[in-house]
């Protein structure tokens, strides 16, 4: 098999595992949040309010350790570093899109290298929105939202047809500044 279809077949089932890795360890801390919640909540709001996020956290920091040790155990398992120390460092620098000194990647193992990159990217977005809107859903309702909802959102003028006489309605004001 020519060395380019190796690689590219083991990226595919990198990326396709640390997916799956990612998508398994988000359902868990969803269900460890809900059973804190619905099990384990404390008297003290201020307390949940840490230890919730808190957890939430630690949870998402581990599972990208996981998937960039897997991603170092491909580099280590196929040859490409010496050490397990200068696999897990290639793979954070890479997984992180941080980059990596100090470390020659073979060339045959590059594109895994350069890929990880995306994957990580991706990776790391889906934790973010997962973070952001999780959190959102369990601290914040619409009467406690310190904001108000459509507070500088563009006003909808209602025009008034008549059936015998129609008319147009007036133009809404504007202040003169800004786009129309």
């Amino acid at each position: 098999m020519p060395e380019l279809t190796r690689e590219l077949l083991v990226l595919l089932g990198m990326v396709a595992a640390t997916v799956v890795i990612h998508m398994l360890g988000l359902v868990g801390l969803t269900t460890a949040t809900r059973i804190h919640i619905e099990h384990f909540r404390t008297r003290w709001l201020a307390l949940d309010r840490v230890l919730v996020p808190l957890t939430m956290v630690m949870g998402l920091f581990l599972l990208h350790s996981l998937e960039v040790f897997t991603y170092a155990v491909a580099f280590h398992a196929g040859g490409a570093t010496y050490s397990w120390e200068e696999a897990i460092y290639l793979s954070a620098g890479a997984y992180s899109t941080a980059g990596w000194s100090g470390v020659m990647v073979p060339p045959e193992w590059r594109l895994l290298a350069a890929f990880e990159s995306l994957n990580g990217m991706l990776l790391l977005g889906w934790s973010t929105a997962f973070l952001f809107q999780t959190l959102h859903r369990i601290l914040q309702t619409e009467e406690t939202h310190p904001l108000p909802e459509g507070a500088i959102a563009e006003e909808v003028v209602e025009e008034v047809v008549e059936v015998a006489v129609a008319t147009p309605s007036p133009r809404p004001r504007r202040s003169g500044k800004g786009a129309p």
